[in-house]
């Protein structure tokens, strides 16, 4: 199910996370999973988008806008969800209250990819002169779709079923992309330019960590930690 604040402005009256009895981690033992991911190959050649139709789109950029779907730096991939996938199971975690952020910018959302605890509040921003729609298409949940008409306006939604890459777009500009990750625990990150992320305050044990890209498909591995301990997972993307 998917709850929907239904006003704009700072998002303030959206809906409390449901309450959850968390399960408790002793911060003094808990272990660290860092993971890398990485783009075997010649990345290919990124996509120039035409914002042409709407000249204010165009007019916040500088320059050409490319697609944002393979983002490779030094070999490092970018805008890959990565999340514990088994091993939690039992386990509950209450969602944090403060919300995910995704701005609609010069015509397009920003960041490209977000994740967000099941439960914990996503907020979309418009900070275009541009109106914009947010057409959200889970599988899993309910979808959502709704206008934001002025600059400076807010909206939040709630997720409250778990689903990996939801797509979210804007009909009113076809070229706005993005995708909404959302998790049962805290443990997930999604890649920037580094191509790293830190799953920090885990407890020990084994686990499957899998990365999610939104071309290149799914990959898992397992790793096991053990009290203060650091693992460490490569995820290697091959080019097509």
């Amino acid at each position: 199910m998917l709850v929907a604040c239904l006003g704009c402005g700072n998002g303030d009256d959206a809906p409390p996370p449901a309450a959850t009895t968390a399960t408790t981690i002793d911060p003094a033992s808990a272990a660290t999973i860092e993971v890398s991911v990485s783009y075997a190959g010649v990345p290919p050649a990124p996509r120039e988008l035409n914002l042409r139709s709407t000249p204010a789109c165009a007019a916040a950029h500088s320059g050409p806008v490319h697609d944002q779907s393979v983002v490779v730096r030094d070999g490092n991939l970018a805008n890959v969800v990565v999340w514990i996938s088994k091993g939690l199971e039992g386990r509950a975690f209450a969602p944090s209250s403060e919300p995910v952020m995704i701005d609609q910018r010069g015509c397009l959302y920003v960041p490209h990819v977000a994740a967000a605890m099941v439960g914990q509040p996503v907020e979309f921003l418009n900070s275009d002169t541009e109106a914009h729609n947010v057409h959200g298409k889970p599988d899993q949940a309910k979808g959502w779709n709704f206008i934001m008409n002025r600059r400076g306006g807010a909206r939040r939604i709630v997720v409250e079923t778990s689903e990996i890459g939801i797509p979210v777009g804007c009909d009113i500009h076809p070229w706005m992309q993005a995708y909404l990750a959302v998790i049962p625990h805290p443990f997930f990150g999604v890649t920037g330019e580094g191509g790293t992320v830190r799953l920090q305050g885990v407890p020990a044990g084994t686990y499957v960590v899998s990365s999610w890209h939104e071309r290149l498909g799914t990959k898992e591995q397992s790793v096991t930690v053990e009290p203060k301990a650091v693992g460490s997972i490569q995820f290697r993307y091959d080019a097509a």
